[in-house]
């Protein structure tokens, strides 16, 4: 069992040799393991039984999102990842005024990848979401494969509340700003559809909770 997560069953849990824990794989499988050693660093454990298995449920979510400040945007993959996305996608938008250097991009993207799975243990959750790489907006809508595709934006007539979703939708969301029309002009051209949350201007990481929440709330979910 990898550092992380053996410091947290020795020095938060307690655990000790012979306890029973519960495992998770992140594809929707549960384990039921017990522990056959700890060592510094290292936790040992054996297989006992597959607690549960199940498939993803619900309309599948691919969430772009341009880099905000990091604090926002760990807010946003730790709610995106509670309220059960699939794909969560970092994006380098005309507005975005994070710029991260070269040698920390993997250390960050480690760093979301246990902010999500942080998330999964605590609300239950056995499925983790894909953290992509760092891409440009062009490059994440030319590979989003969504039934419905989205794009959050202000000055739009159409509600979000207007519209019908089912079996899977894309969503862009800009930096603070919101993207330039230049990039909604080019989101339109790959069928993303503007659409407006209300007249209230949100943040983006309150924006990523609201429409996820609003779109699983249309499909009956909630």
């Amino acid at each position: 069992m990898d550092q992380e997560p053996s410091n947290h069953l020795t020095q938060v849990l307690r655990k000790k040799e012979g306890s029973l824990v519960e495992l998770f794989d992140g594809r929707g499988s549960s384990f039921i393991a017990e522990i056959v050693s700890l060592e510094k660093k290292l936790v040992k454990v054996k297989l006992i039984k597959v607690e549960s298995s199940s498939e993803r449920k619900g309309i599948k979510i691919d969430l772009g999102q341009s880099l905000i400040k990091s604090e926002p945007f760990s807010h946003s993959i730790q709610k995106a990842t509670e309220l059960g996305v699939s794909s969560i996608s970092p994006l380098y938008t005309e507005r975005t005024v994070v710029k991260l250097n070269p040698d920390k991009i993997q250390s960050r993207k480690e760093r979301w990848e246990s902010i999500a799975k942080h998330a999964c243990q605590q609300c239950g959750e056995n499925w983790l979401p894909e953290i992509n790489k760092i891409q440009t907006l062009k490059e994440w809508i030319e590979t989003v494969n969504a039934k419905n595709k989205i794009v959050l934006y202000p000055n739009s007539k159409t509600k979000l509340s207007s519209l019908k979703f089912d079996e899977s939708v894309a969503i862009a969301v800009g930096p603070e700003g919101d993207f330039t029309d230049n990039e909604v002009a080019l989101l339109k051209e790959q069928d993303f559809l503007p659409v407006q949350l209300g007249e209230r201007i949100l943040r983006a990481d309150t924006a990523v909770i609201s429409a996820i929440s609003a779109i699983r709330t249309m499909c009956k979910e909630f």
